[in-house]
């Protein structure tokens, strides 16, 4: 076994009560194990959903009866992949088979019988199991603990002894030797008397709860015991496992501990260390100051945080210590007996105390974060991965496990990798060819970066830190800094202003700490599939932060626009859809071009630091500036995080951090001057209806449009040169070609030809239905299956909402960005989607209603064609303003139609253009169609590219005739309406026209509205046609920016008109107060849950008796309390066990405000007072009560006031612990009208 694991078993003596599972969870959580074997669990099918979210990891169970027997099997961080099970029907046995770093293991969780012969059968059936696993799994290690109800030894096993000498069972013996088993505690100790249950009075005791493990492992065993555990009369019984030799024993790097800042006496002593080291003289630079500021930071947290646990912690330790030693004294006597049993009371009641401050905590955690919080979700569905989890590695085509060459072999790579290889030479020669090319820098940009860093500017990088973060090699985080910033900072500006003068930066500033990420889909065995990752000190990223604050500012002056990477208003979109736009219109390419797509051998980590600094020189950056970001880079070294520790630390010579903030930018820097070198070499670039395009980018993904293929030799030239000066090496074997046309060949310069490419995580492809179906349709199954795992989860409606936009829309928008979602992808998006919020069960509302705004009865949820016409009308309106060479390809394609302008404002079809435009193009527009209303005046509608005017079907447009001004009716006709002859008109308006045309135009004019532009030409003196105006809602679509959100409404406005209301609120309330009782309840401090049952009675789609009897055809609707007809009315306020706690509670809250007894509108849509506080506190409590009646119901008891108080207790502790406005607001109303006194 090569890594540690850590095993440990309890009978938990029955787990249905609710505050004794969180206490016997807490218990298994402190003690850190991997495994955890639980027996007598008492579970049930239903509970599994509910212990498995409260103990937030991977559960087995085997189920028993509510009142005996069941175990499970607990996972913890475990480093074993699970890849089989099994169990009984009794809740006796539960087997898994777990991978474990390529070796199997088979883990067995075994609840005997109290008879012996039901013990036989029980381990005959197992070993049966484990001889048909061992089959399939021959290599298999075998780990089997639990309570055995029986002992090995009957002499040194059991007390008081029926044997003089050891008696072994025969049945257990035979188990051991059939299967190569051996009781690792025993041969430990061989004669040793210890036992795992007493009988509370100590009268009788045993060793029933021990380990039985392979034979070939019992050298891998570190710890093997057994110690006092809450609440049961056995022991937990411990196991551990260690690699051979113990394995790489690196000390690990500290981080910060956060909760130390709600320690007052911990942040007083980090001020007391500011003044003193600032005070002291003997230190006379700023820079060493900060240095020795952090060292004291660290020593004095460490030292806290060791006295704050071990505090936390001697208490029990010790309890547990008196509670071993009673346990294994040989001859107890009375007060020994009356002693152990007042000592386990204690670490009871210790544990029971501590799972009730647990519950309060993570309540208050539940209703402030809970499902609004995308970090939440994140965390619940977080694979059990272990940290760090490079354990196997490929080295020289051999798999390797061994943590010591694992390091040695990482750190030379990566040593390697970061040295420097720049050749002046090269680099000099590369900018000779492009330095009269280069852009040079205005002055005040120039004196921007070079000035000082200001306060403010360092405030600013201080708030935009994110927080909870892991922190750099100095284990300070960015929590720490943004606490104790107001402190910090004077010191700070001080050691930043003397290190720019002196270009001497505090050592540790410049250390990193590499991670390294498995990139998706590659098998992270081989080194080159993980991407290094820089954890930086919160110091660096504050300096780095403010000058990439600076940079970023003015760089689009020096970064032309084919970079799309890193750069404010320029998207990724651009560069795919640029690609895709030559695919789909390559029948007007004349060129036989090609497009390659460039690899660059780990491009961040080689660009040469020499490299970068030339080119700051080169583009006008002046020295200060030059010399600060020299000096960062200056003297920088990293070590790598390894699941053992940290390797060795080596010099970073070359490479940008990934991590860094203003890495980003240095790196386009670099790679812009390859853009200016190909931009001005003789390759041919591509000819695109007259614009030629030779490259785009983003960061390092590089993507060149030759002329044909001939070209490619130059750019490889051209490419080994840039390599050579700037140290990105090409990656030769991962380059890829694809033809603009057709094309038979298969590979050119030993680089491959491609029908499909995947770049920038987009499948292109010049087959449609191809592309369809690996960007989209392979997105929704990922989307199906992602929400398909939550099904199980406990989460309330408007939390299913949120995770639609979280793991279904959010993956569905990157390719809707780009390419046409076709009408079956939107309607499967949608109906998975909104599936998932009803549990694939009836829709208790219509998707129309769903996506509605919370004021208008809705949730928020989002129709996928709704997002989709918003991103594509994003599109149009980046178009509309953007002149970049990006949208040369549609620019010139709509010009055919007079340019965009003008055909948005005509009264278009798609099939009667005369060109036919990409199916992205027609989605575009068929979403303008939805969004403008075009207003019909047979004046004022052009008649260019208008559907009802078309020769052959198709509409027209003539470019000289609009260049004269001609796009009316009006134009056409004369005075008295009549339509001109081709003479006048060709005379009017000074223009050479063929009759046959003039006359063809004419005739494709429709007879009713010549007629109709005939009758008010003659009944008007003057009519004077006007171009529509490009309006939506109110804005000018043009000029105006509009938020996504607006768009989406105008849109979902346009495709779902508003709906009458669900129920009579509209005939009770004014509309201000129904968008009032709609919203504001979302805001409480109460549980997704609550806000969920509220949600439902206020829209009368409760689930009651009589709405199931209606809608699904129950056969039943009596009431959960009485026997009346069961409605949401009746059930929440009616019945009269509600009736009798809504006036027990009105009895309550009476005696501190006075308030009218509950109404039916009150309980069921929101009470309304004048006095805001009263109504906040009021309408809280209700729908609190509701939820309580809820759970009533479903929970087949009846209500109760004292009960419902109880909540309300339990809700003002969880309340105290909140931070949010809201909750501190509820919590001080709860204390300034006493409300937690009983009445």
């Amino acid at each position: 076994m090569n890594v540690n694991l850590f095993c440990i078993s309890l009978n938990a003596r029955g787990l249905r009560d609710i505050v004794k599972r969180k206490s016997i969870f807490l218990f298994c959580k402190g003690e850190k194990a991997n495994i955890i074997l639980l027996q007598e669990t008492h579970s049930q099918q239903e509970d599994e959903k509910f212990w498995v979210n409260q103990w937030g990891d991977k559960i087995l169970f085997d189920h028993g009866s509510t009142k005996s027997a069941g175990v499970a099997i607990l996972f913890c961080n475990s480093p074993g992949k699970l890849v089989a099970s099994k169990s009984s029907s009794n809740g006796h046995w539960l087997i898994c088979v777990l991978d474990i770093d390529d070796q199997y293991c088979i883990v067995v969780n075994i609840y005997g019988f109290n008879n012996p012969t039901q013990n036989k059968l029980l381990l005959t059936e197992l070993s049966n199991n484990i001889t048909n696993l061992k089959l399939t799994y021959p290599s298999a290690n075998i780990i089997v603990g639990g309570d055995f109800n029986m002992v090995y030894d009957e002499h040194l096993d059991r007390f008081p002894s029926k044997c003089q000498h050891s008696s072994h069972n025969s049945t257990l013996s035979n188990f051991c030797g059939n299967h190569n088993l051996v009781d690792p505690w025993r041969l430990a100790n061989p004669d040793f008397k210890q036992y795992s249950w007493f009988k509370p009075n100590n009268t009788l005791k045993s060793r029933i709860d021990f380990w039985l493990i392979s034979a070939s492992v019992i050298s891998h065993v570190s710890e093997c015991c057994m110690s006092a555990a809450p609440l049961s009369d056995h022991s937990v019984i411990k196991l551990k496992f260690a690699p051979p030799g113990g394995g790489l024993r690196n000390k690990g790097y500290w981080k910060f501990n956060s909760a130390l800042l709600t320690s007052q006496t911990y942040c007083d002593g980090i001020k007391s260390l500011i003044t003193e080291v600032m005070a002291d003289n003997t230190i006379v630079s700023y820079v060493s100051k900060w240095e020795f500021l952090k060292f004291k930071f660290r020593e004095f947290s460490i030292h806290f945080g060791k006295s704050f646990h071990k505090n936390n912690k001697l208490a029990e330790l010790n309890l547990i210590k008196e509670i071993n030693m009673y346990c294994n004294k040989a001859s107890p006597n009375e007060s020994d007996k009356q002693k152990l049993l007042t000592l386990q009371g204690k670490l009871d009641k210790m544990y029971l105390k501590k799972a009730e401050g647990a519950y309060i905590r993570s309540r208050a955690k539940w209703i402030e974060d809970g499902e609004k919080s995308t970090a939440y979700f994140c965390q619940l569905e977080r694979r059990r991965q272990e940290r760090n989890s490079i354990k196997t590695l490929l080295i020289q085509n051999q798999i390797c496990t061994d943590p010591a060459l694992i390091t040695k072999e990482l750190t030379s790579f990566y040593s390697k990798l970061y040295s420097a290889a720049f050749s002046e030479t090269d680099s000099n020669l590369f900018f000779d060819h492009i330095k009269n090319f280069i852009p040079s820098i205005d002055d005040d940009f120039a004196e921007l970066c070079d000035a000082d860093i200001t306060m403010l500017e360092l405030d600013n990088a201080v708030k935009n830190l994110s927080l909870n973060k892991s922190p750099g090699c100095d284990g300070l985080t960015s929590n720490f800094y943004r606490h104790f910033w107001d402190l910090l900072k004077n010191p700070f500006i001080l050691m930043l202003t003397e290190a720019t003068d002196t270009l001497y930066f505090p050592p540790t500033m410049k250390q990193g700490l590499i991670t390294l990420i498995p990139k998706p889909g590659k098998d992270s065995k081989i080194i080159d599939n993980l991407r290094p990752i820089t954890l930086l000190n919160t110091d660096y990223k504050i300096v780095t932060l403010a000058y990439a604050n600076r940079l970023k500012s003015k760089l689009n002056s020096i970064i032309s626009d084919s970079q799309s990477g890193f750069m404010k208003g320029r998207s990724i979109h651009n560069n795919i859809r640029l690609v895709m736009d030559l695919l789909d219109y390559s029948n007007l390419i004349d060129d036989d071009g090609f497009i390659l797509f460039l690899d660059f051998y780990k491009a961040f980590d080689s660009i040469e630091h020499p490299f970068i600094f030339q080119c700051l020189k080169q583009l006008g950056f002046k020295n200060k500036f030059c010399a600060t970001i020299e000096s960062l880079y200056d003297n920088a070294n990293s070590s790598i995080s390894l699941p053992n520790g940290t390797s060795p630390r080596f010099d970073i010579k070359r490479g940008v951090k990934q991590g860094c903030p203003i890495s980003p930018f240095l790196f386009i820097i670099a790679t812009e001057m390859l853009s200016i070198f190909i931009k001005n070499s003789d390759i041919a670039p591509l000819n695109v209806m007259g614009l030629p395009v030779i490259i785009s980018q983003l960061a390092d993904d590089t993507t060149i449009f030759m002329k044909h293929l001939t070209e490619t030799p130059k750019i490889i030239e051209a490419l080994n040169m840039f390599s050579q000066a700037s140290g990105l090496t090409l990656n030769l074997r991962k380059c890829e070609l694809m033809p603009i046309h057709q094309s038979d060949l298969t590979e050119a310069y030993n680089i491959p030809i491609r029908s499909t490419v995947k770049y920038l995580g987009i499948h292109i492809s010049k087959d449609l239905t191809d592309r369809e179906n690996l960007n989209i349709w392979r997105t929704i199954a990922e989307c199906q299956t992602k929400l398909n795992s939550w099904l199980l989860r406990d989460i309330s409606l408007l939390g299913r909402v949120f995770l639609t936009k979280m793991e279904s829309i959010s993956r569905c928008i990157y390719p809707a960005y780009s390419m046409t979602i076709p009408n079956r992808a939107i309607k499967k998006i949608n109906q998975i989607n909104f599936d998932y919020i009803w549990r694939k069960k009836m829709h208790y509302i219509k998707r129309a209603e769903m996506t509605k705004e919370y004021k208008d009865g809705g949730l928020q949820g989002i129709d996928f064609e709704i997002m989709d016409g918003t991103l594509k009308i994003n599109w149009l309106k980046s178009f509309f303003n953007n002149k970049s060479f990006w949208y040369h390809i549609p620019r010139e394609i709509f010009k055919k139609f007079g340019g965009i302008e003008l055909l948005l404002k005509c009264d278009f079809n798609i099939k009667k253009l005369p060109i036919k435009l990409s199916r992205f193009h027609q989605q575009v527009l068929l979403y303008w169609k939805l969004l403008y209303n075009h207003n019909f005046t047979p004046h004022n509608t052009p008649i260019w590219n208008n559907r009802y005017i078309t020769i052959k079907n198709k509409s027209l447009y003539k470019k000289d005739w609009m260049d004269k001004g001609i796009w009316s009716l009006i134009h056409l006709t004369e005075k008295d309406g009549r339509v001109m002859t081709h003479e006048n008109f060709c005379h009017k308006y000074n223009i050479t026209v063929d009759q046959n045309s003039f006359a063809s135009i004419i005739r494709a004019i429709p007879v009713p509205t010549l007629n109709l532009i005939q009758e008010i030409v003659s009944n008007s003196h003057s009519v004077s046609p006007t171009l529509p105006h490009l309006v939506v809602g109110n804005f000018d679509f043009k000029s105006v920016k509009i938020s996504n959100k607006t768009i989406r409404k105008m849109l979902d406005d346009t495709s779902h008109p508003s709906l009458p209301f669900r129920n009579s609120i509209k005939q009770i309330f004014s509309i201000d107060i129904i968008y009032s009782l709609r919203s504001k309840y979302l805001k409480f401090p109460i549980t997704p849950k609550a806000k969920e049952v509220h949600f439902r009675v206020l829209n009368d789609v409760y689930p009651s008796g009589e709405f199931l009897r209606q809608r699904c055809g129950f056969d039943t609707n009596k009431c959960a309390f009485c026997d009346d007809i069961e409605t949401s009315v009746h059930l929440f306020f009616q019945c009269i066990y509600s009736e009798a706690l809504w006036n027990d509670i009105h009895d309550w809250l009476y005696t501190k405000i006075r308030i009218e007894p509950f109404s039916e509108n009150d309980v069921i849509y929101g009470a309304i007072l004048d006095n805001t506080e009263w109504d906040f506190l009021v309408n809280n409590i209700i729908i609190v009560a509701k939820f309580y009646i809820h759970k009533c119901r479903y929970g087949k008891v009846k209500p109760r006031f004292y009960a419902f108080h109880n909540e309300c207790l339990s809700f003002s502790k969880a309340l105290n612990l909140m931070k949010s406005k809201h909750a501190m607001k509820l919590f001080n109303l709860f204390e300034k009208y006493d409300l937690k006194t009983k009445p």
